[in-house]
């Protein structure tokens, strides 16, 4: 069992002393906090539980003033242990507590009434009517009450075993994924080096793996570990309070509200656009208010920016676009609290819906906001719709989706196999990755390059087609995967042939069309009485006959667009094997065995090893 229960109420409403009956351990560990008698740093404790695994408890201070510790406690927790002091009942802390409770989403947990020992029965059941009532028509209606104490142990071990059943309810958090933890506490212990302490939010972590350290971007790798205060475990997953020992690393290099995870997870983020929701306490929210942002376990100063109205009003949401005054380490999905410049006090919160945006612009405002409403709603299809819309040409893959968005890929994958059968987008794999882009952009090329083969074919019948590269000179604005796609999606449908080193549309005879006979003819007639000298292409008007009869391997080019017949060409290539055997000739025999000047019988040679028909060795060419 893996989960985490959080504390929460006002100060001295005894947090500590109740966690410290139900585990046997002191969650406050500094001598400050021991000599105040209050809480000022997270605390950390694990009560076992029947099934061999722990509840892990996160206590956090009470306190106005440390009520960044609170929340960088609370961002990690799966349920909450509210804690109200019989005799004083509901206070300023409880609900703030409370509010932030709401706005990180955590909704599930109790009430311990405690210090039941001071007061009478009467008192007690006023205090708790007071909390029933203030629960009431909010997502905290209906949560139980216990009434206890911690120093006579009354009601406690009934809420030992609640809390047991609590954990049990709310479940393990997904294992799967990449492997994240918020860094809540770090310390040097002697002999070891560094150690960094947090609750793994996602994936699991064994001795061994190497995590990357942001903001910072180091790389470390896993020495020792504990996890849940188990010495003896070499993995750790989703939900444990995991302590790592990291070889290399410097206690100056973390701060809290640095992450580690698996290399490349995190991206370091200076903005975000998010829906938040404003308390109904709070004052409006203005454009460009300093505010102080909390995710994770991370504070940073940042300035609010509304998208799509002039402020956000007390008691409803919106969307805000955050510049951020140092960045954080954050995904789409997290949780996120807001609270004021000065006085410091909640203001609200919300869920970040995409990390890394652009500035906001008025112009522009409705359409970013329809994608922030398409975000926030989870419709992965639109989602996936304007993605590919900014995208164009480039499309996108299942990591960019993810990496842009919180979607999960079973979700990303799923939608666009369903895209891919309405004939939006077209899936293309290169590889191990795939990519999907718009159909219609997709079909747009396919008809340019179809097109292009028309006017080929049209303006020089006898040519065979376009050789395998032309394409992509044609279509020389997408990727090379994408008109390999095209391609490929055009020879399937057998509107394009690939004939040896040509395309040409399958309509296209392989034949020279009969009215061209005669000119065919002609040329190569032509060309035969230059013999073993050959013919200059520029002695013939028409140069485009001459290119086309070379492309289909009836004439022969040599160097500086001398024609000769492949006929002849063949021919010579024999009697040369003939003549020579397996010694091979120079130039200067190939010059005197074909009669021709130096200059023409290098153009051989050279024709004759380009077509592989001889292989040069030193000043001889054999004949293979």
């Amino acid at each position: 069992m893996g989960v985490i229960v959080g504390t929460a109420g006002h100060i001295d409403h005894g947090k500590s002393q109740l966690v410290k009956y139900l585990t046997g351990s002191d969650p406050d560990r500094l001598k400050e906090e021991k000599e105040r008698g209050i809480t000022i740093e997270l605390g950390y404790v694990f009560m076992p539980a029947p099934d061999g695994g722990v509840v892990s408890f996160i206590d956090v201070p009470g306190h106005e003033k440390f009520i960044r510790q609170m929340v960088a406690g609370t961002a990690t927790v799966d349920c909450f242990l509210l804690v109200v002091a019989a005799d004083e009942g509901i206070m300023p802390q409880t609900k703030e507590h409370l509010d932030i409770l709401k706005l990180l989403g955590v909704e599930k947990g109790i009430v311990a009434l405690t210090k039941c020992d001071l007061v009478d029965d009467e008192m007690q059941e006023l205090v708790e009517s007071e909390i029933e009532e203030y629960f009431e028509d909010s997502v905290f209606s209906g949560t139980p009450v216990y009434r206890v104490s911690s120093m006579t142990g009354f009601g406690m071990e009934e809420l030992r075993k609640v809390l047991i059943q609590l954990a049990e309810d709310t479940g393990q958090r997904y294992s799967e994924g990449k492997f994240r933890l918020d860094i809540d506490r770090v310390f040097v212990l002697e002999g070891f080096g560094t150690i960094v302490g947090g609750t793994a939010a996602s994936g699991s972590v064994s001795v061994g793996d190497e995590l990357e350290l942001q903001p910072g971007g180091g790389k470390y790798r896993v020495r020792e570990m504990r996890v849940n205060a188990n010495k003896d475990v070499k993995t750790g997953v989703a939900g444990d309070r995991i302590a790592l020992n990291l070889v290399g690393l410097r206690k100056d290099d973390v701060l809290r509200g640095s992450c580690v995870a698996e290399p490349g997870y995190l991206q370091v983020q200076n903005s975000l656009d998010t829906s938040l929701t404003l308390l109904e306490t709070a004052k409006p929210l203005k454009k460009y208010q300093r505010v102080r942002l909390h995710t994770g376990t991370a504070e940073v100063m940042a300035r609010a920016i509304p998208v799509d109205t002039a402020v956000i009003s007390p008691g409803t949401s919106g969307y805000v676009h955050f510049q951020l005054e140092s960045p954080v380490a954050a995904l789409p999905g997290d949780k996120f609290v807001v609270r004021n410049y000065s006085p410091i006090i909640t203001i609200g919160g919300g869920r970040i819906l995409e990390a890394g945006t652009r500035k906001v612009r008025k112009k522009y405002a409705p359409q970013r906001t329809s994608h922030l409403i398409a975000l926030e709603a989870g419709d992965v299809e639109s989602i996936l719709d304007e993605m590919l819309e900014h995208s164009r040409i480039d499309g996108i893959t299942v990591k960019e989706a993810m990496k842009n968005s919180s979607l999960a890929r079973d979700d990303i994958l799923n939608t666009l196999l369903e895209m891919e059968k309405k004939g939006k987008i077209e899936l293309i794999d290169e590889g191990t990755v795939r990519h999907a882009v718009s159909k219609i952009l997709f079909d747009e090329a396919s008809r340019k390059l179809v097109s292009s083969f028309e006017n080929h074919h049209k303006i020089d019948p006898i040519s065979p087609g376009l050789r395998l590269t032309v394409p992509q000179r044609i279509l020389k604005e997408y990727s090379q995967w994408f008109v390999k796609a095209v391609l490929k999606k055009l020879t399937e449908s057998r509107e394009l042939e690939k004939r040896d080193d040509w395309y040409a549309l399958s309509c296209h005879s392989r034949d020279i069309p009969p009215e061209y006979s005669g000119a065919v003819s002609s040329m190569i007639a032509g060309v035969e009485t230059g013999e073993n000298m050959g013919v200059s292409i520029e002695k013939f008007e028409n140069s485009r006959l001459a290119v086309a009869l070379t492309e289909r391997g009836i004439l022969c080019e040599l160097a500086g667009g001398v024609l000769v017949t492949s006929q002849r060409a063949e021919s010579l290539i024999h009697k040369l094997v003939e003549g020579f055997g397996n010694n091979g000739f120079s130039l200067g025999e190939l010059r005197d065995f074909l009669g021709v000047s130096r200059k023409i019988a290098l153009k051989w040679a050279e024709f004759f090893d380009s077509k592989g028909w001889t292989l040069r060795k030193g000043d001889r060419r054999i004949c293979k």
